[in-house]
């Protein structure tokens, strides 16, 4: 049922955070918008497994077990416990490596929490902290900030031990950690490239550090009550401790070794804007520039860093740097573009390389066969991903130089894209071997706004802005074929329609009206304008289903048409339905704003019975066309950092938002040009992207439907059924009886479901063989996952018993087009795909056997006719 449909799968930006991390099972989590994905680099799949209210700005996972976040407001959420920090600005948030503590960096406070949220230890620090490190057994953790100093923080408390503090760098620090599970080595590196190698020792301890140090103690004891005869832990205190622990207060670190890596990389260095740091003592470095480095750590050697690879992966500034446990991958995000790389250093090669949409999705369509889906965007970017795993296969280096405005398959040419943009060029794109073969343009140089594809194929029809012509063209020649005026402003939405025998056009424009045009018929004359339908309002979408025309204006009203009399059926009144929330730079309310309350784009479902619609707002509204009533309203998003997600706007608190939406220090000069109304989407936080509703598709299955939308291109469709083991599959109501019984009153569906649960072969093949053709279309769709087996089953020996070649493949067809998901994505049912295999044996096997007769007779009937 269309009405139980859930969002299934999101394709946006890869990565929006400013952290990736990898699991121990080499499961990358990154956060993309309000959610945090997990990429499974093995199984090639993407899926979403925490949702927030706002942008995921920091988390930090443990084992895949235990998850914490920060958004975009400085809102935590841990472990399924939110929290709220009271615009208190979070700088960063980390897991203790033995997952019992969690470290949060205020502005200028550091607080070590359990995984219940209680507080442990307040470290305070006079200036903003930017980073945080644990120790690797979680008793220590190193935090520098704006004053260009590692502080070194104890986790318990030790009544002998005071914070140390390490100065030697003059510019900010980029990181800092603890090499391999020794805590007796500390390294920092700052971001004009001079590494620190930090040492601890007891026998390079001067006179008057054991003066300063006597003091500290001296003041910690008497803040702690302590007796100064107890200058040593008692038997008790040293069981829990570690043997760093035990001997801290009896030494120092002390700087042992530098070097500059701008002196290695004069030619490739830049900024540095992230580090990682692996276990085996490598350390990999990214650049401003897009150059990745990477560098061994040998302490006892001079110099103690070589180099291992350096090379310039991207060419943008690398945000964010990851390292799995086998220390073979990197995870490179780019904040910028959106990008997002895993890179194996050994073999030189890419495991994952995605981009983001880049610019704001503005349509999309999905393949005839459910497993490709075209996106286009807001910088004429066209992108090819896959259903199943999410992720962009293909990009096209042919591109439009402005908006793409339309977007579609064609109907019976496998593998062909056409689309449509404002640059005024239409394009045909082979999505097989990747290439644009046609380019088709007006004579007058026009705006396209829409685009439809004739069902032949043959003809493609795009709207104009200015002129309001609509241009035909033949995609055989790619010849422009006829130019159709009539229309008085310019023109939405146009669509084909099968009526009476007949293919009509029918366009849709400001001018309030629709008109329809018969493009074959021998009477047309150039130019003509065809049949008008007017309306109170302009029009701004339609949709069409056997003879039957809606139409979504302006003034939010959804009119159906019937064609063939030219008559208004019924009329939705839709302000209310979908009617979104109130635009923070708007002065009007949301219940004054009649932007908000007008569909933009509407879609039929394959059958005819529902309608979808959208706009302005994060509402999909259906409708049912039988009883004419909206029956649910679908939300595309739960983001708040999205613009318009609220009805009613707190304007003493939206200051305060939109302070904490506010880009990092050196992304805030890159503005957008002033007057500027839609912003790149891989760069959101600078500003708050409205939510809306661009394109609307239904699949042929009618089991989901696509949308672009503000977040990129949703999937909704039917929640995954589990599979249960049922020991009662056969109960009363499975008998020869009820089997019968629902055979002469043509109830195929409930015949098929009772004699594949019964499992009996004569059954089965009666039961098959008396249901016509015409209701296969019908009953394949509703027949349990579970019994799909058994029906290729029974199918197969069909074919070798009945040699009823045509209705099975018509049968093998549409359990194709119904379970391609089923089928194709997972590796349990490999059953099914044993199954298919027997089919296709057994068509070669057909195939074969009827090869030589109908070669014989086409012979003797040359023969013949000569």
């Amino acid at each position: 049922m269309i009405t139980q449909f859930e969002e299934q799968s999101l394709l946006t930006s890869p990565t929006t955070s400013k952290i990736l991390q990898f699991t121990s099972d080499n499961i990358l989590i990154c956060g993309s918008g309000n959610r945090l994905m997990e990429y499974n680099l093995y199984n090639n799949t993407v899926k979403p497994i925490i949702q927030t209210r706002y942008n995921v700005k920091y988390f930090s996972v443990h084992n895949q077990q235990y998850y914490s976040s920060v958004d975009d407001q400085y809102n935590i959420l841990c472990n399924g416990k939110h929290i709220k920090s009271k615009n208190q600005q979070i700088k960063q948030i980390k897991h203790s490596p033995d997952g019992k503590m969690i470290a949060i960096a205020y502005l200028n406070k550091l607080i070590i929490y359990t995984l219940q949220m209680e507080k442990i230890k307040v470290h305070s620090n006079k200036h903003k902290i930017n980073g945080i490190c644990w120790s690797p057994d979680s008793r220590f953790i190193l935090s520098w900030g704006d004053d260009n100093s590692v502080i070194i923080n104890n986790v318990f408390k030790l009544r002998l031990y005071t914070d140390i503090m390490l100065q030697a760098h003059k510019f900010k620090i980029a990181s800092a950690f603890f090499l391999g599970s020794n805590v007796q080595y500390i390294m920092t590196i700052d971001v004009l490239g001079k590494v620190c190698l930090w040492k601890f020792v007891t026998d390079y301890v001067t006179e008057q550090y054991e003066a300063r140090q006597k003091f500290q103690k001296t003041k910690a004891q008497h803040h702690l009550g302590v007796d100064n005869d107890q200058s040593e832990y008692s038997i008790e205190e040293l069981k829990y401790m570690s043997d760093f622990e035990k001997n801290v207060h009896k030494g120092r670190f002390i700087l042992e070794k530098k070097i500059n890596i701008k002196e290695k990389l004069v030619k490739h260095f830049a900024a540095i804007k992230s580090v990682a740091y692996h276990s085996s003592n490598m350390m990999i470095v990214g650049m401003k520039n897009g150059v990745l480095t990477l560098f061994k750590i040998e302490p006892s050697e001079d110099p103690f860093l070589i180099q291992i690879q350096s090379f310039q992966i991207t060419q943008t500034q690398i945000d964010n740097l990851a390292i799995n446990k086998n220390g073979n991958w990197i995870a490179l995000g780019m904040r910028n573009t959106g990008q997002l790389i895993v890179w194996e250093w050994r073999s030189q090669s890419y495991i994952l390389n995605q981009q983001s949409l880049s610019y704001e999705t503005t349509c999309c369509t999905i393949s005839q066969d459910l497993t490709t889906i075209a996106v286009g965007t807001l910088g004429g970017i066209i992108r090819l991903y896959d259903q199943t795993s999410n992720f962009c296969i293909a990009k096209f280096n042919d591109q439009h130089n402005s908006k793409v405005t339309g977007i579609k398959y064609c109907p019976s040419k496998q593998g062909v894209l056409i689309s449509c943009s404002l640059d005024g060029t239409v394009r045909a794109y082979d999505t097989i071997r990747l290439k644009c073969f046609r380019v088709m343009q007006p004579e007058i140089l026009n705006q396209l706004q829409c685009l439809d594809v004739e069902p032949s194929g043959d003809l493609i029809c795009v709207g104009g802005f200015d002129p309001y012509e609509i241009y035909v063209f033949s995609l055989q020649t790619g010849q422009l074929v006829e130019v159709i005026s009539g229309h008085q402003a310019p023109i939405t939405s146009i669509k084909f329609i099968q009526a009476e025998e007949k293919v009509l056009l029918i366009s849709g424009s400001w001018d309030k009206t629709i008109r329809i045009h018969d493009l074959y018929a021998r009477g047309m004359k150039e130019g003509s304008g065809g049949d008008s339908m007017l309306h109170n309002s302009e029009v701004t979408a339609l949709a069409t289903r056997d003879n039957q025309i809606a139409v979504a204006t302006m003034g939010g009203e959804l009119v159906i048409w019937d064609v063939n009399e030219s008559l208004i059926l019924f009329t939705f009144d839709v302000h209310r339905d979908v009617q979104g929330g109130r635009i923070s730079r708007e002065t009007l309310a949301a219940q004054k704003n009649q932007n908000l309350k007008y569909f933009v784009t509407i879609e039929f479902s394959k059958d005819g019975q529902y309608l979808i619609g959208g706009g302005n707002s994060k509402f999909i509204c259906l409708y049912d066309m039988k009883y004419r009533i909206l029956i649910r309203r679908f939300i595309i998003s739960n983001n708040y950092s999205l613009d318009g997600m609220k009805l009613k706007v707190n304007f003493k608190t939206i200051d305060q938002e939109n302070k904490n939406i506010e880009e990092s220090d050196d992304e805030r000069q890159k503005d957008n040009l002033p007057g500027a109304k839609t912003f790149d989407v891989s760069k959101r936080s600078s500003k708050r992207v409205p939510v809306s509703v661009f394109n609307l598709q239904f699949t042929e299955s009618n089991r989901e439907f696509i949308v672009s939308s503000s977040e990129g291109v949703s999937i909704f469709g039917s929640a995954k059924r589990r599979q249960y083991f049922d020991p009662l599959d056969i109960d009363e109501t499975v008998s020869l009886e009820e089997i019968q019984k629902q055979i002469n009153q043509q109830n195929y569906i409930e015949a098929l479901i009772l004699s594949l649960k019964l499992n009996e072969a004569s059954i089965l093949d009666q039961v098959f063989n008396s249901i016509p053709v015409d209701s296969i279309i019908t009953t394949v769709p509703a027949i349990p996952e579970s019994l799909i087996v058994r029906l290729l089953e029974t199918i197969i020996r069909s074919m070798q018993i009945n040699r009823s070649v045509e209705s099975c493949l018509i049968w093998i067809k549409q359990i194709l087009i119904d379970f391609a998901p089923l089928i194709k994505g997972s590796t349990a049912n490999k059953k099914v795909q044993n199954m298919l295999q027997e089919v296709l044996k057994q068509i070669r096997l057909d195939f074969n056997r009827i090869k030589n007769p109908i070669r014989k007779c086409i012979n003797i009937l040359e023969y013949l006719s000569s």
